[in-house]
């Protein structure tokens, strides 16, 4: 049983992780400024700050780095530094307990040496954490920076941990391999006991990395345990089980299974699993094996309960109780009866006739049961007009002990007096009120309990049915051995609800319906994958799930009444065992109960749509070593999508999602979420994927069919090619998550922007056509209104700065119209501000009306004729035009005809074979080359020229 680790993981998770690497000087690292109105909203609790912590960041494995060191990086799954020191911190806690409470050490002791084992660990890549190289030294400034900033002496002060930043360095080079054995300046020698603690970090850090290389699988980390050298006792050595299951097809059961598990192996063991998580179709887990089949068997039967109707519990006027619609076992009624108190009272009727007959009842009752703290309460008895009076009624001062008190007597009321099947053959196997009763009480006569003798003298059934399970509910608190016979898992109540598996039928077999069989099924198929047994199909079945292509009969067909998510009744493949010909009129869509359970699970939990499959969303359940260290073991699933974590102002009815609230839980992100079927709505989707993985540190891959491990952080596999080009590829690691978050964003305004379109800024994407189409975006922003333009202005800017970037790629098209307008700038003088684009794409068009005039009407195509034919209608065009000037004009200079010559001489020689292939351009390629031709113009024309450049007086004669 974990004590001290859970309470003091639990206090540094709120001073250390929450309160300092979530600060605002940690959000603001780098900086990471808010505007004014944004800072003054924070303030006023009106929005939540956005901004992703340092530590979030930052790789702790599988990070990006230019060049050919990432290939060695490329094996491990890409996690964020927080993520992987705040692992560190708690399976060093968790270790250090087992094997100090294994070594007998003290208790009082064990608290400090446990805390202690957490602040090394968090601060174990403490040059990480400072942006060092690891082959950088560590001082103790640097400690005590790191203490300041995330606020570790509070944590310290708290636990009674007494450490100076000296130690602290000296416990973080006992634990890296890599620093282990050099003393730096202010550094000691560590003792004994301390070189043994340091142990516990580098374990943790050790399984943490092998968890991560996805070359390993998680067997590897029971093998690590088994060998690892320093421990100080075998506690954590042996009795590990590895469980890896891989069913894409179902990853709603497999949450539901991991949430099961976690909480199972909790309560069996006291301890949450060493691993749990479920990403990418994976669910892997590492439990302790003595407990391995007792949690796997718990687990299976809770993820599956769901399926099943919600349970309803019924006293009608008659006095008649009864389980209706659903449930799986006695946990279910208990459950119902916890969450309907006033149901709850009405179960616990007494006659009112023997109430009214005298008070020798009444006085039983108040001997009996006043002891126990759970007194009736008769007032109002005489001007009661009913039949059943219910004497422990919902009262607003019920204290906590008094309502568990009354939901189990009524638990035990209702079992002992439900209906029982109407079915003749199922009634045969369910044994009535009577045995029932019977059965009852020889419970508490084996356990050594007398009932009262006035209580089995009423001969009115259903009070004395009463009577009898509050008496035993009374009993149960005080007797542990008692409470297992009657409420636990094979106790008295399942037995009456669930039966013995041995021919006797429990009472909730008569509400068997599509759920309890999808249930059933469900169950069968996770116990099986589990447990590595054969899950038997008839081969010669004449049909094929349309899922997982297990063989199933016919009486698979789903119809409008399945209540499928994403799936239709019509839908026809062709596919080899689909039971429908082409050229049939009816067609049919099966399903296995495995898939259909899943389906029915996601219809359940989510917002079901018929026929709109939901995209697979991938993201880990839980993240590091003992995930659930510090989380209820029955606590729910966060569900949230990427418009949830897109949300930052605080608003009514609007719930928003600080890091605060996400961290460390247990997160279903997206399950429902579609793909788009328009692009410019895809990228969307992808950009806010990318914030949303930002805004929760933790992977998030999206995929249109079955998902394949992946080890980025973010991983789309639905984007156009231009776009994953773009990108650098379908994958993306944290350090590429900005530059891709701003990339697509302004696709994204490309696309939603008359006029440019989803064409341009595709080709805006791909790196290998960028510069033409961000040449192409701005002329086109050129030919707005001013208003119009004015709002695009952050995109102008961005276009630009591409556009004059000297690292862009260009093609040899691009070169050789930059060539010709840089030529050009020679002829023609700077473009005004209001200039039209007419003026700017000037040479290029009277280059090009000059060409195709001599090749087509004179049909001259010499290279001598048709530059001089250029210059020519260069020069006639400014001669004529009284907007534009050639360059010295405003000097006194002449027209500058060898300039003219030369541009002309590039144009013939390298623009009209190169770039237009000798041939008249299409509009497309015309429409390029003006955008091109322009923004290289205008560029050119600014740009600062040497003094050799600028023309001499001489030549423009």
């Amino acid at each position: 049983m974990l004590i001290h680790s859970k309470e003091l993981f639990e206090e540094f998770t709120r001073r250390v992780v929450i309160g300092g690497a979530f600060s605002p000087e940690e959000r603001a690292r780098d900086g990471r400024l808010l505007s004014e109105k944004a800072a003054r909203d924070i303030l006023a609790r009106k929005r939540i700050d956005d901004r992703s912590p340092w530590l979030m960041r930052i790789s702790g494995k599988g990070g990006y780095v230019p060049g050919p060191a990432f290939e060695t990086r490329k094996r491990f799954r890409n996690v964020s530094l927080l993520d992987h020191i705040v692992s560190v911190a708690r399976g060093a806690a968790v270790f250090a307990e087992i094997d100090l409470r294994g070594a007998s050490v003290a208790e009082t002791e064990i608290r400090t040496r446990v805390a202690r084992a957490i602040v090394i660990g968090f601060l174990h890549d403490a040059d990480k954490m400072l942006g060092k190289e690891r082959s950088e030294d560590l001082s103790t400034d640097d400690i005590d920076l790191l203490i300041q900033r995330y606020r570790i002496q509070s944590f310290m002060d708290w636990s009674g941990v007494r450490m100076i930043p000296a130690d602290m360095l000296s416990m973080i080079h006992g634990v890296e391999v890599s620093r282990s054995g050099s003393l730096r300046p202010g550094m000691r020698l560590l003792s004994s006991q301390e070189v043994g603690d340091c142990t516990y970090v580098r374990l943790a850090d050790r399984l943490d990395g092998i968890f991560l290389d996805s070359d390993k699988g998680i067997d590897v980390i029971v093998s690590e345990l088994s060998t690892f050298s320093g421990l100080r006792s075998d506690a954590l050595k042996s009795g590990w089980r590895a469980i890896h299951v891989r069913s894409p097809h179902t990853p709603f059961l497999l949450s539901d299974l991991q949430r099961a598990l976690s909480r199972a192996t909790v309560e069996i063991t006291g301890m949450p699993p060493l691993i749990e998580t479920h990403h990418d179709g994976d669910l892997l887990a590492i439990i302790r094996e003595s407990a391995a089949e007792q949690v796997i068997e718990t687990a299976t039967a809770r993820a599956t309960r769901r399926l099943n109707l919600k349970m309803r519990v019924i006293t009608n006027p008659r006095g008649t109780r009864n389980i209706l619609d659903g449930g799986a076992d006695h946990r279910d009624l208990i459950e119902v009866l916890t969450g309907d108190s006033r149901e709850a009272s009405k179960a616990l009727f007494i006659n009112v006739d023997l109430l009214s007959g005298g008070e020798d009842l009444r006085d039983g009752v108040d001997e009996t049961f006043l002891p126990f703290d759970f007194p009736a309460n008769f007032a109002g008895l005489e001007k009661f007009s009913g039949r059943h009076y219910q004497p422990w009624p919902v009262r607003d001062d019920n204290s906590d002990m008094l309502r568990e008190l009354r939901t189990r007597a009524a638990a035990l009321a209702v079992g002992l007096g439900c209906q029982e099947p109407k079915d003749r053959t199922l009634s045969e196997r369910v044994p009535d009120a009577t045995i029932r009763e019977d059965e009852l009480r020889n419970a508490l006569e084996c356990a050594g309990y007398d009932i009262p003798e006035w209580i089995l003298s009423i001969t009115h059934k259903l009070s004395r049915q009463t009577l009898i399970s509050v008496f035993a509910a009374c009993l149960i608190p005080q007797d542990n051995d008692f409470e297992e016979a009657i409420l636990g898992n094979d106790g008295l109540l399942h037995l009456w609800l669930c039966g013995d598996g041995e021919g006797r039928e429990g009472l909730l077999a008569k509400n068997a319906g599509a759920g309890s069989s999808l249930a059933y099924a469900a169950e069968a198929w996770l116990s099986g994958i589990l447990k590595r047994s054969y899950i038997a199909a008839d081969e010669n079945a004449p049909g094929r799930c349309h899922f997982t292509n297990i063989p199933v009969d016919l009486e698979g067909r789903i119809d409008t009444k399945s209540g499928l998510d994403g799936l239709k009744t019509s839908a026809f493949s062709g596919r080899e065992g689909r039971p429908e010909a082409f050229d049939s009129s009816k067609s049919q869509t099966l399903v296995a109960a495995p898939a259909a359970a899943e389906h029915r699970l996601r219809s359940l939990l989510g917002e079901g749509r018929s026929g709109d499959v939901p995209a697979y969303i991938s993201t880990p359940t839980a993240m590091g070593l003992f995930a659930t260290l510090n989380m209820a073991a029955s606590q729910d699933f966060l569900q949230l999508d990427q418009y949830d974590l897109a949300r930052l102002e605080v608003k009514p009815g609007k719930l928003v999602y600080p890091e605060s609230q996400t961290f460390g839980q247990l997160l279903m992100f997206g399950r429902h979420v579609s793909i788009p079927t328009k692009t410019a709505e895809s990228v969307k989707m992808a950009r806010m994927m990318i914030l949303a993985a930002q805004r929760m540190g933790r992977p998030v891959h999206v995929f249109r069919g079955l998902p394949e491990p992946q080890n980025a952080f973010v991983h789309f596999d639905f984007l156009p090619p231009a776009i994953e080009r773009g990108l650098g590829g379908r994958s993306l690691r944290i350090e590429q998550l900005p530059g891709a978050a701003r990339m697509l964003r302004v696709v994204e305004e490309m696309m939603e922007t008359s006029n440019i379109g989803i064409e341009v800024a595709l080709r805006f994407a791909d790196p290998a056509t960028r510069f033409g189409a961000a040449c192409e975006a701005l002329a086109t922003i050129n030919r707005m209104t001013e208003a119009a333009a004015a709002r695009l202005t952050s995109l102008k800017i961005t276009l630009q700065e591409t556009a004059r970037s000297r690292d862009i790629p260009m093609t040899e098209t691009d070169n050789v119209i930059i060539d010709f307008a840089r030529a050009m700038t020679r002829v023609q003088g700077a473009p005004r501000r209001e200039a039209s684009n007419a003026e700017r794409t000037l040479g290029l068009r009277i280059a090009l009306e000059a060409l195709e005039s001599c090749v087509k009407t004179i049909n001259q195509n010499g290279t001598e004729t048709i530059v001089a034919a250029i210059a020519g209608s260069l020069e006639n065009e400014f001669d004529r035009s009284s907007r534009m000037a050639w360059r010295g004009k405003e000097r006194g200079l002449l027209f500058p005809r060898k300039a003219a010559a030369e541009a002309a001489t590039i144009f013939v020689e390298k623009v009209w074979p190169v770039a237009f292939k000798s041939r008249p351009p299409a509009s497309k390629a015309r429409r390029i080359a003006m955008a091109v031709y322009q923004v290289a113009f205008e560029t050119e024309s600014y740009r600062r020229r040497e003094i050799a450049d600028a023309p001499a007086p001489a030549e423009t004669a």
